[in-house]
């Protein structure tokens, strides 16, 4: 006992290793060539340290300690950082109405351990659906899984089972979705970015990126997180003609906003040069709800052979019992009206923002031409620092989040997020003027970071 003790104790005392109690030893979250009283990286959020070569996932805990701090603060403001759907439009009342239903229907033999497959009657609704919207699905293409992120964590099973001996390296849209950032970052997978604009990853930048060694890349069709971009009939094209020349690389589509999106951005799946390559992922926490748990992949037979046997051992099924409440929901003949509603309210809180945005008279503020999604992504005058700019918004009464968290290094301290979801219609113009207020008020030298 002696010894196992002296052999924890001593890369403690050299700082290699941290104890928590009632937790455990934990490796410290040290640079290789840095001292401990090295000072951190100047940033909106302080950079953690890290072993060489090994990236710790920083974004999300550094966006929830520097929100719970400002809402504690200002307990008043309205919450405009938080990235989620709007919370009076999701159809509650549909989904009460399928829940008893699905109760109502069910037997103890539903209760049972169940296989990966997908229950009838989403295998039913779905592949028209998704058609109709061309993308196109054919019922033996479907996988259920609870979310998005679970889905691309399979996704990255799967490379790995394919690659071999290769590295799995992913292309991802830069700035770009920063949960699966951190996830990726946790699992140790390499990750290279793509430049987005407008109409999304630009394939210039996607070529560079496989030409690095990319061989999966992460897509988002429509709504893009954070921008709003989304792919017009050329940028889809131009996509799959620079797959198609790299037979090896893997493309996942993450349509997360595909029920209450305004566009129709199509899929690769419908381009034959490439569809075996590609796993289309369709969300429904944002039209439907996140609480569900619940989201469909679409591949062709050999993918989707591998994404059914990942499934299996991440977590054996996804509950048939909500899989009946989603297909009621589907079905439902008042589902396309509300989603209409939903996707009409989303248009206007957006716009309204963009046009005292763009009315504000200050020199240098840029609002990407998003034309979906919740979020309006907002470039700063130049020598403003968001930091600076979002204490400021947050003692005014409203919160944005920074976009620093959206890329894959930190750094990028010049841009913000603001998401329309969680504030009413009425409101979201009063909001953007006092982001207005936050950047008028805000001047001169870059402020000193904010420290979490």
């Amino acid at each position: 006992m002696t010894t196992v003790t002296a052999a924890f104790k001593s890369p403690a005392e050299s700082g290699w290793t941290r104890g928590e109690i009632g937790r455990g030893t934990f490796v410290a979250e040290r640079g290789g060539s840095e001292s401990a009283s090295s000072p951190p990286a100047v940033s909106v959020f302080t950079s953690a340290r890290r072993w060489p070569g090994v990236k710790s996932p920083w974004r999300r805990r550094a966006l929830v300690s520097l929100m719970g701090r400002l809402r504690s603060t200002f307990p008043d403001a309205t919450n405009c950082s938080f990235g989620g759907p709007g919370p009076s439009l999701l159809p509650l009342r549909l989904i009460k109405r399928h829940w008893m239903s699905a109760f109502d229907d069910v037997t103890n033999r539903d209760l049972q351990y169940k296989t990966v497959d997908p229950i009838e009657g989403l295998t039913e609704i779905l592949p028209a659906r998704l058609s109709a919207e061309g993308i196109p699905v054919k019922s033996g293409d479907l996988v259920v899984g609870t979310s998005a992120q679970q889905f691309m964590g399979l996704a990255a099973d799967v490379v790995n089972r394919l690659g071999g001996p290769r590295e799995a390296v992913f292309a991802v849209e830069e700035p770009g979705y920063y949960t699966i950032f951190d996830a990726w970052d946790h699992a140790g997978v390499r990750m290279i970015g793509i430049e987005t604009d407008e109409d999304g990853a630009r394939p210039e930048s996607l070529e560079s990126a496989i030409r690095a060694g990319a061989n999966t890349v992460l897509l988002t069709p429509r709504a893009h997180n954070p921008t709003g971009a989304s792919w017009t009939p050329e940028r889809l094209r131009a996509l799959g003609d620079v797959l198609s020349r790299y037979p090896h690389v893997l493309a996942i589509e993450d349509d997360h906003f595909g029920d209450i999106a305004q566009e129709q951005a199509g899929s690769l799946l419908a381009d034959a040069r490439v569809e075996d390559r590609v796993i289309y992922i369709r969300s429904f926490s944002k039209s439907i709800a996140p609480d569900l748990r619940l989201s469909v992949a679409a591949a062709r037979p050999r993918l989707k052979t591998l994404l059914q046997e990942a499934k299996s051992h991440a977590d054996g099924w996804s509950s048939r019992l909500l899989q009946r409440v989603l297909a009621g929901v589907l079905q439902d003949e008042g589902l396309a009206s509300w989603l209409g509603r939903v996707r009409n309210t989303y248009r206007t809180r957006r716009e309204r923002v963009a046009e005292v945005l763009a009315n504000c008279g200050i020199p240098g503020v840029l609002v990407w031409p998003g034309r979906d999604g919740v979020n309006l992504w907002i470039h700063l005058p130049s020598g403003l620092d968001a930091s600076e700019v979002i204490e400021r918004a947050a003692a005014l009464g409203v919160l944005v989040a920074p976009g620093e968290v959206f890329y894959l290094s930190p750094g990028h301290s010049d841009v913000v997020r603001f998401n329309v979801g969680s504030v009413e219609t009425e409101r979201v113009s009063v909001c953007a003027e006092l982001l207005v207020k936050a950047i008028q008020q805000s001047g001169g030298a870059r402020s000193t970071a904010i420290h979490v």
